[in-house]
């Protein structure tokens, strides 16, 4: 069976219904009608919502010279493709906080590499980035002038 003689099957089982719940003929003729109506408006949203025959649509952010041309290459092979801005008008006007500079980060783990040779030092801090980097170097030119030595991290 095809989906034409299932729906004409169904618009029989109906009209049957109504005519054994009481209703006149006018009022089945009527459902009838409304019926096709609906399936004409239907097939009509389908016939509009089909743009062209593509295989699918890309979004890409918009790039002045290539979206065009890359839109091209899409479209050879039937894909379509809609541009969207880099930024904004929303990224421009809204900034829920404020941005915290690098020297006032805490909680962080770091690595400090070392001026003389390929070393390395990790570390851990609790407190503000900037006060712990200011111990490290006051501890290096504390370590150099001491000492004479010219290893420095």
């Amino acid at each position: 069976m095809t989906e034409e003689d299932d729906r004409k099957k169904e618009e029989e089982h109906v009209a049957k219904a109504l005519w054994k719940c009481g209703y006149p003929l006018w009022t089945i003729d009527r459902v009838k009608q409304d019926i096709v109506e609906k399936s004409l408006k239907d097939e009509a949203k389908k016939a509009k919502n089909t743009r062209g025959n593509h295989k699918g649509i890309v979004v890409v952010p918009y790039v002045k010279g290539l979206s065009e041309a890359f839109a091209r290459i899409l479209k050879s092979h039937l894909i379509a493709t809609a541009n969207r801005p880099h930024r904004t008008l929303r990224n421009f006007v809204v900034h829920p906080k404020d941005k915290v500079k690098d020297e006032d980060k805490t909680e962080l783990i770091y690595r400090v590499p070392c001026k003389n040779c390929f070393s390395s030092y990790v570390g851990e801090t609790g407190r503000k980035f900037g006060l712990r980097i200011k111990e490290h170097k006051k501890e290096v030119d504390s370590f150099t002038a001491g000492t004479g030595q010219g290893r420095a991290v």
